[in-house]
């Protein structure tokens, strides 16, 4: 880390940070308010969630990243723009949504060109598979929206893959198909670095529909 990301850690992480412990959060005390919540996984160094979080006051972004140069440059930016609808975990997502994201709780997801593991030995390793859906559908509301874009084809393919075999999660393109890009999504570093190498960019939109009777009260005993 940089001596400033340093500096953020020390001094930013107790406001902002959320130390990981197997409990489950109360959001609405962690961000002092009922309002819209919105993770943001991988959130890198966090131009996009500053972004975010600044075209959209009325919302709360988690953001998820193990990444702690990025943390460190998230909460500069965090003092810088005196933001308050942003708090951060520093830990794998897996985990995050397993024991800390409290069930039927967020509003929406975003995936932004997650690790792309383009080797095909570790293709096992991305991060989209049916585990981590069985997961994140825990945590989302009805009807709440999760947006992915990959700049690898290969992985876009796996992800229609993936998603086709969960009856929870409607593609809004329609079955196998991309979604535009969202007009709001602004490019990212990967994305530009992607393009450099002309690679396309593959956008999806799902939208979470359980077909579980009784969501999600039924949630609240597992």
């Amino acid at each position: 880390m940089t001596p400033g990301q340093r500096m953020a850690m020390a001094k930013h992480w107790p406001e902002f940070g959320i130390d990981y412990r197997h409990r489950t959060l109360d959001l609405d005390q962690l961000f002092g308010r009922q309002a819209p919540k919105i993770l943001d996984i991988g959130s890198g160094t966090g131009d996009f969630t500053v972004a975010m979080a600044m075209a959209h006051p009325e919302n709360d972004y988690l953001a998820v990243e193990v990444h702690t140069p990025g943390i460190g440059s998230l909460l500069r930016k965090i003092i810088t723009h005196r933001l308050h609808n942003i708090r951060i975990c520093n830990h794998d997502v897996i985990d995050v949504l397993r024991w800390q994201i409290p069930p039927g709780s967020l509003d929406s997801v975003y995936l932004f060109f997650p690790d792309s593991w383009p080797k095909k030995r570790h293709h096992k390793r991305r991060l989209v598979n049916t585990e981590f859906l069985q997961l994140l559908g825990r945590c989302m509301q009805r009807h709440a929206r999760l947006f992915i874009a990959t700049d690898w084809e290969n992985y876009a393919e796996q992800i229609i893959d993936v998603f086709s075999q969960s009856p929870d999660f409607v593609n809004i393109a329609g079955e196998i198909k991309y979604a535009p890009r969202p007009h709001w999504r602004e490019s990212t570093r990967f994305e530009q670095r992607g393009r450099r190498l002309a690679h396309d960019v593959f956008d999806f939109v799902f939208s979470y529909q359980p077909s579980t009777a009784g969501y999600p009260e039924n949630l609240q005993s597992q």
